[in-house]
């Protein structure tokens, strides 16, 4: 009887010490609230607000590709890059899309199909045959790109902005395809992985690159980033390297991407093409610093 006695105390204390802490009912693992920098604002004034567009420079670990060991990009870095896409690709597809009506959107094209997330990896993904990964597209709502922490303005502003155009291909290809007259052009020369074993005879088989013979879809946007990144005399160059034959098919492959981008986009690539030029040759006075516009 004493033991029951106990027993009912020490239940009714513990009763009421549990109704007395009632208001600490919840989780106690709550993340705390995230400040935001002033990065974070001048990514909300430049891509949110006007596109709906996530700048992902804090790398969560869920969007990364478990494969590969990778860091997170610097803040630095991660601005400059910001202002490079805004620059050369985001602001040069509103220019290009630009005309004298009024009641037509410019950034409509940008707000259609332009990836929703752009995510920085501040490392390379090298894969076990020795290849590097510099960027990749998921799913037509994604772009990465990676080592943004090795990212100088006078080596990579280029390449990356030639890659973007690469990516963004695979977006809008995978949005309305390319014809599929276009693997006719060369059906036999897809080689897979096997493409960075091969000599440097790309051009004489009807490529615009190695890179371009791993896949059809790789190629198409080999081509198409080269459709707007290179001038009309290197194109021309290209064609007289690879030869009669083969600068044939390289002329065909031109002309399908440049019909594709403008039947199913309303894409000038010409247009496109000088005004990614004029801006390049801009970059030099780009401020890179500065988070005030």
């Amino acid at each position: 009887m004493r033991s029951l006695k106990i027993f009912t105390a020490i239940l009714t204390l513990s009763l009421a010490v549990a109704c007395g802490k009632e208001e600490l009912s919840g989780s106690i693992f709550q993340d705390p609230e995230e400040r935001s920098s002033e990065f974070d604002l001048w990514l909300q004034r430049n891509y949110v607000d006007p596109f709906n567009i996530r700048f992902e420079y804090r790398m969560p670990d869920r969007e990364t590709n478990f494969s590969y060991w990778v860091s997170p990009p610097n803040v630095r870095e991660s601005i400059m890059i910001a202002k490079l896409l805004k620059f050369t690709t985001i602001e040069a597809m509103i220019e290009m899309m630009a005309t004298d009506d009024e009641s037509v959107d410019p950034a409509l094209f940008v707000k259609s199909y332009f990836p929703k997330v752009i995510f920085l990896v501040g490392s390379f993904e090298i894969s076990n045959t020795g290849t590097t990964n510099l960027a990749s597209a998921e799913n037509g709502l994604q772009i990465n790109i990676l080592g943004v922490n090795f990212f100088t303005v006078e080596k990579d502003a280029v390449r990356i902005a030639g890659t973007m155009l690469h990516e963004f291909t695979h977006i809008l290809d995978g949005i309305y395809a390319c014809p599929a007259e276009y693997k006719d052009v060369t059906p036999d020369g897809y080689v897979g992985s096997r493409y960075s074993t091969l000599g440097n005879d790309y051009l004489q088989n009807g490529y615009v690159s190695n890179y371009a013979r791993s896949s059809v879809a790789e190629d198409i946007a080999e081509t198409c980033g080269r459709l707007i990144s290179l001038t009309d005399a290197e194109w021309e160059a290209m064609y007289a390297a690879a030869g009669n034959e083969a600068g044939a098919k390289l002329r065909m492959k031109h002309e399908i991407v440049r019909k594709w981008l403008l039947d199913s986009y309303g894409v000038d690539a010409r247009k496109w093409s000088e005004i990614y030029h004029r801006r390049i040759s801009e970059l030099d006075s780009l401020d890179w610093v500065s988070l005030d516009d």
